[in-house]
């Protein structure tokens, strides 16, 4: 991974709405994946990577209090 890599881990106590609110949160700020980032589920985290690290320093601000 590298600096323009935003993880999200999985856990127990998430839900499906709490994963579509962070989902939703990256697509209302960055758009579709393709753009400007790539998502990418994982068997332990969800990643974002930004093609940018403005972009992905902006994801973890806005993710922050998920991660």
């Amino acid at each position: 991974m590298t600096d323009n890599t935003v993880t999200v881990a999985w856990n127990e106590r998430q839900t499906g709405f709490w994963w579509n609110e962070t989902c939703a949160m990256v697509l209302e700020v960055f758009g579709l994946p393709g753009g400007r980032y790539e998502s990418r589920p994982e068997t332990d985290y969800m990643s974002f990577t930004f093609k940018n690290k403005r972009d992905a320093d902006l994801c973890r601000i806005l993710l922050s209090e998920r991660l």
